[in-house]
């Protein structure tokens, strides 16, 4: 499929389907959040992460109708994120088994400090846009993240129901 349709359906969708808030308001909330509720939080912003991705891999589905194939899913999915001005991607490399990503600019992570990534919600969303668009469980794992100091968050996402990774 054409990557100018894919990130045109996928802007449109998020522009009907999303907000605007400010990145920095966003960040205020988001690094408070984390420091009232800990990371006892962590399996509740994978899980509705998740969700998330399922339901606007739904949607996608529904406005492109045509079949996609790997190189398209990452497209959509890195269409969906960047338009939502959520992150961009530096990296994207993606089988039947695994997904490998990095991240830049996370609104999730960016003036946050800590000691722990912060991009759960993130790489929820991804882990369910791909559970979406490719079936099976995969569960995601932040690897590195901007809020611990590096310079780019970076995921692990596995497809749980394969064994060879």
């Amino acid at each position: 499929m054409d990557k100018e349709k894919i990130r045109g359906k996928t802007g449109e969708y998020v522009n009907e389907s999303g907000f605007i808030i400010p990145k920095n308001v966003f960040s205020d909330f988001f690094s408070q959040l984390i420091k009232l509720a800990g990371f006892g939080l962590s399996g509740m912003f994978i899980l509705s992460g998740k969700k998330a991705g399922r339901r606007a891999v739904e949607h996608m589905k529904g406005i492109l109708s045509e079949q996609l194939d790997l190189e398209d899913i990452k497209e959509c999915i890195i269409a969906y994120f960047e338009e939502a001005k959520q992150c961009e991607f530096e990296k994207f490399d993606l089988t039947d088994s695994m997904a490998s990503i990095e991240v830049k600019h996370s609104v999730f992570a960016e003036g946050i400090k800590s000691r722990r990534p912060t991009c759960l919600p993130l790489g929820g969303t991804i882990a369910g846009m791909l559970e979406g668009f490719l079936g099976s469980s995969w569960e995601p794992k932040e690897v590195q993240c901007i809020a611990q100091g590096y310079d780019s968050c970076v995921f692990e996402i596995k497809n749980k129901n394969r064994k060879k990774f």
